[in-house]
């Protein structure tokens, strides 16, 4: 995904740069930032077929207003989603008029940004399980899911890198949820990703070194079954 953020005031451009990437680093989306502190530049390089998936645009910079520059922009069919960023809620009527996707009102915050992109961002994602942590959604891509562990009332997802996210659901109810044929639930504990398995015996050995039960009773079942998908 590309991104574009104009905004003639360098601590603000900068500090949104970084709130942005915090945001994105939860999502399985791949970003691209390019940031512009003069509207005639962003608006020059779109017209000359960059392209952004999404523009982030102070409303009030010294060398043009930003509703300006959003007409501008969709006069040469600029497609792509537009976010105005400003100290004055004083436009937020006159976006609708540019099909404005969103807006932030400085100072800027992780939860005003989370509100803000959560309500589209869920569109660009592919292959992910969304959660609920707390007040925010985290999207994790499925080939980041190294094994559910169903653990007393709840359930715990862990990814490969070692994070972990604990989910107040039963571990069918999740198996339901992924519906993906990577994932083999091995154990009434277990859910494990078939990608990520290096051994097979009377337990699975994952590539990390974890090991993962296999239900006794189904062994060679469940062996079978690891070893169809693997081919």
């Amino acid at each position: 995904m590309r991104l574009a953020i104009c905004d003639d005031d360098d601590l603000e451009r900068n500090f949104l740069h970084s709130l942005l990437k915090k945001y994105f680093s939860e999502t399985s989306i791949s970003c691209e930032f390019t940031l512009y502190d003069r509207g005639v530049n962003l608006y020059c390089d779109i017209a000359e077929e960059m392209e952004y998936d999404i523009v982030f645009l102070d409303l009030f910079m010294k060398d043009s207003f930003g509703m300006d520059i959003a007409k501008k922009l969709r006069d040469i069919h600029y497609d792509g989603k537009i976010i105005f960023c400003t100290v004055s809620a004083d436009y937020a009527l006159e976006s609708y008029d540019v099909y404005a996707s969103g807006y932030i009102l400085k100072p800027y915050s992780l939860k005003e940004i989370r509100s803000t992109l959560d309500r589209f961002i869920p569109e660009y994602q592919c292959d992910c399980y969304a959660i609920r942590q707390k007040a925010q959604v985290v999207y994790i891509p499925l080939n980041e899911i190294l094994y559910v562990e169903s653990s007393n009332t709840r359930c715990i997802v862990h990814r490969r890198d070692g994070r972990e996210y604990h989910v107040y659901k039963k571990l069918a109810e999740i198996e339901a949820e992924l519906k993906d044929p990577r994932f083999l639930r091995c154990h009434q504990s277990y859910l494990v990703n078939m990608n990520y398995i290096s051994e097979a015996n009377d337990s699975f050995l994952l590539q990390n070194g974890e090991e993962i039960l296999i239900r006794a009773k189904s062994k060679k079942e469940i062996q079978q079954r690891f070893l169809e998908y693997k081919g």
